[in-house]
């Protein structure tokens, strides 16, 4: 141990001393702050106690709100299960009369629905928004073991929620939906149906330009519009933007509101507007062929698109012969006068000896024909004729000059047969008439001119 002096001694004192004191200084200094944490702390969990009271509040209004709109689409649905108008039309709300014209029309639809078909009005509210004192509300009903959604909407008077007119400024957010060369626009309502659309036409664009040659498939935009007297229609000044309404504005299938019958719509004017493209925006002349074949082919077109029986006989069996190229060569082959004669140089063979179906060709022949008598059409009225022969000749004046009224034809077979005079023929089948008045009779064509013309 060495020896320590006096002022050693007294400077380490006096660093304890110090130390000592800094300790105490420190637990003074933050005191205060930890009682100021803990007091922001308490506040913090009083404000936060005071929101989740108000959110718990404002949530349990919120349900009681909704729970108050079910009701009443409930006890509007079982008004319309039960027949009970007094208590149906009570729900009903609007300045207008029209519109309680209209549900009054719509309470004595659903009577009649249940008399004639399977409906079930289940009343299952499949959504529901509600945006202060206005609600949209989507309502399942089942008609013959199909589900269909309709939308109503609601406004909430002093006396509760009544059922009124369609706003459709409550449609929902504007959404895009994007596949490949179809860009489709729709609200929030039609979220399912516009997906459905654009995977549909997108789909569509590639089997049509395969047979079509499109070349470039064009960009499509669609827009979907809750508008009651919207039809399905091009935009005017824009080739490729389509505009279609909403089938939520009436009842739409739950499962597929793109359904068949919405397709057949829409797949007629995309084919229609395919075809003028590949045929160069091409008229034709009526009653030149070239109507009948321009026509057939959009008929096919549209069956091919939506996989249904379009009755496009000619083109089914000209497609299924000589691959479906061939209805593009016939559409760049087309003129506005052209005649069925063409369908010989695109197959190249005779018409006798191409095997086609000629049945709604021939059935389309009759038609123009009772429509080129009630117009006195004399000169294209002949044409329809082999007027080489005299008596096909004064058989046809005959005809032309007794004025029958024009009925409905329909060829339901066609024969290749051998004339007396060694020419090929065909003899029609045809049903005259509609159910069940129907009465059936032959139509004879000879191959005159390179076209089939008809002998009797």
């Amino acid at each position: 141990m060495g020896v320590r002096f006096d002022w050693e001694i007294e400077a380490e004192k006096t660093r304890v001393q110090r130390s000592g004191e800094g300790a105490a200084f420190a637990r003074r200094r933050w005191v205060p702050r930890l009682r100021f944490l803990i007091f922001i702390l308490i506040v913090l969990a009083i404000f936060a106690g005071i929101g989740g009271f108000v959110a718990l509040r404002l949530q349990a209004v919120e349900h009681d709100i909704e729970q108050t709109l079910r009701g009443t689409v409930d006890a509007e649905v079982t008004a319309l299960r039960l027949g009970d108008f007094a208590s149906f039309s009570a729900i009903q709300r609007s300045a207008s009369p029209d519109w309680l014209q209209i549900q009054q029309q719509i309470f004595n639809q659903y009577q009649d629905l249940k008399m004639q078909q399977g409906v079930q009005l289940t009343g299952e509210v499949t959504d529901i928004q509600i945006d202060r004192t206005r609600a949209r509300v989507n309502v399942q009903e089942i008609v013959n073991g199909v589900p269909y959604t309709r939308v109503w909407f609601y406004w909430h008077y002093e006396d509760g929620w009544r059922h009124v007119p369609p706003d459709y400024t409550f449609w929902g957010e504007l959404e895009v939906q994007k596949v490949q060369n179809v860009t489709v626009r729709y609200q929030i309502v039609d979220k399912l149906f516009g997906q459905e659309v654009a995977d549909h036409m997108a789909a569509w664009l590639q089997t049509a330009c395969s047979s079509l040659t499109c070349g470039t498939i064009p960009e499509i935009t669609v827009e979907v519009i809750p508008d009651e007297t919207l039809q399905v229609s091009w935009a005017t000044g824009n080739d490729w933007h389509l505009q279609i309404p909403s089938p939520y504005i009436r009842r739409a299938r739950s499962d597929m509101p793109f359904d068949v019958d919405g397709q057949l719509i829409v797949a007629e004017k995309i084919a229609d507007r395919l075809v003028s493209q590949a045929s160069n925006n091409l008229q034709p002349v009526y009653p030149a062929d070239a109507t009948y074949l321009r026509q057939a082919v959009v008929s096919w077109l549209v069956g091919q698109l939506v996989q249904v029986n379009t009755n496009s006989y000619l083109m089914d069996s000209l497609t299924t012969i000589y691959g479906s190229k061939a209805v593009g060569q016939l559409l760049s082959a087309l003129r506005p006068d052209s005649n069925i004669s063409l369908l010989a140089q695109i197959t190249g063979k005779s018409l006798e000896q191409t095997a086609l179906d000629w049945r709604d060709y021939l059935t389309w022949r009759l038609t123009t024909e009772d429509d080129l008598i009630q117009k006195q059409d004399e000169t294209n009225y002949l044409a329809l004729y082999d007027t080489r022969d005299a008596a096909v000749r004064d058989l046809a004046y005959q005809r032309f000059n007794a004025r029958a009224a024009a009925s409905k034809n329909s060829v339901t077979s066609v024969q290749t047969e051998v004339g007396t005079d060694a020419s090929v023929i065909l003899r029609a089948t045809v049903a005259v008439g509609d159910d069940p008045n129907i009465q059936q009779t032959d139509a004879v064509f000879r191959l005159a001119d390179g076209v089939w013309k008809r002998i009797n």
